[in-house]
């Protein structure tokens, strides 16, 4: 299997090592199972982090550290998202206007594959 090539029926220990692994790649796609379990794993570690900062305030950082820890990768993941989508990875600039954005790029996250609509510059 090539590195660009997105991993269907993905599970979540598999979508957690990709998320980590492709870092900083994004180029390639990403499936849907990869990109939800992956989401679903920096959005729960943020939400018990954002808990326990509420209980003592100076953990707050623990919040921003993984936050700064996570951007990349997640860029990363939205844009092999949108290529598997058949969309630019470009369209993640989207998630710069507030709410319309990221419902934007959400709903176009949620599309199924479209590999008909790949572009050889997404992978090349």
């Amino acid at each position: 299997m090539d590195r660009y090539d997105p991993l269907p029926e993905c599970t979540f220990g598999q979508a957690v090592a990709r998320f980590f692994k492709k870092y900083a790649q994004f180029k390639g796609a990403a499936s849907r199972s990869e990109f939800w379990w992956a989401f679903l794993f920096y959005m729960g570690i943020g939400v018990i982090l954002r808990l326990i900062a509420f209980s003592w305030h100076p953990l707050i950082i623990l919040d921003v550290l993984w936050e700064l820890i996570v951007i990349i990768p997640s860029l990363s993941v939205i844009c092999r998202r949108l290529h598997d989508g058949g969309f630019s990875g470009k369209l993640a600039w989207l998630l710069l206007i507030p709410f319309l954005g990221d419902l934007a790029v959400l709903v176009l996250c949620i599309l199924p594959t479209r590999d008909e609509r790949w572009k050889e510059k997404w992978f090349a």
